[in-house]
């Protein structure tokens, strides 16, 4: 007696009408699996029957079977758990960052009137010249930096508000791009990041973000946080 499965290849199996049906379906469940094994006993030769310790073998991979998908079911279910129990700590905790100054890597800038921005960034090598752009929402270049060589460490930088006119820009959305050249001219490796109070917190389908002047920064961005008192303590 050939096993379960081949069981196709059984002699008197009817190749259409049978109450074994044909599935899209590229693994097999429990159910079918039980399917099978009832139409192999349904159609088995009489003068050559399945022997009862095959019959038992079978039996002991339908149990194995079950238990796998039990297992398997159990499983999803505990990490569905696990990962809606992590995702409302998350959220909880991100809620106390509020009202806290955040340190986080990013290149959105928000420039308020004629206050200016601070940013910074980091060399990850010494550098011989660095080029800072100064972008609107458009994308144009309205001011650019060049300063000379610099250690590798996190620096910081003011940014005025100006174009090259030394005119006042509008109030609104920008964005800062740097680049680092070492003595050879090779580019360096340059990580901007931008500090702020943190002043809301947006839940969104894919996690939380925090809100800083407006703008929004996720939250494995975050470098380093800040409590600030009321008397700067």
């Amino acid at each position: 007696m050939e096993n379960i499965n081949s069981i196709q290849n059984f002699r008197g199996i009817p190749s259409t009408g049978s109450s074994v049906q044909s599935s899209d379906k590229a693994i097999l469940g429990k159910d079918d699996f039980l399917k099978l094994l009832i139409t192999q006993l349904n159609y088995q030769d009489p003068m050559n029957p399945i022997q009862s310790t095959e019959f038992a073998s079978q039996l002991a991979q339908f149990s194995s079977v079950e238990q796998l998908y039990n297992i398997n079911s159990n499983l999803l279910k505990s990490i569905d758990a696990s990962y809606a129990t992590n995702r409302s700590i998350t959220n909880a905790l991100v809620a106390n960052l509020i009202g806290k100054r955040v340190t986080v890597y990013g290149d959105s800038l928000r420039l308020e009137s004629e206050k200016g921005v601070e940013f910074g960034y980091e060399l990850k090598g010494d550098v011989k010249s660095i080029e800072i752009k100064i972008l609107d929402s458009s994308g144009n270049v309205v001011r650019t930096f060049k300063l000379g060589e610099r250690k590798s460490g996190r620096y910081d930088f003011k940014w005025d508000g100006k174009d090259e006119l030394g005119n006042y820009l509008p109030a609104g959305n920008y964005r800062v791009s740097i680049e680092a050249v070492d003595g050879d001219g090779k580019p360096v490796v340059v990580n901007t990041y931008i500090s702020g109070i943190v002043e809301g917190v947006r839940y969104k389908a894919d996690g939380a973000v925090i809100l800083i002047d407006g703008v929004e920064f996720n939250i494995a961005d975050i470098v380093e946080i800040k409590y600030e008192g009321k008397n700067g303590d």
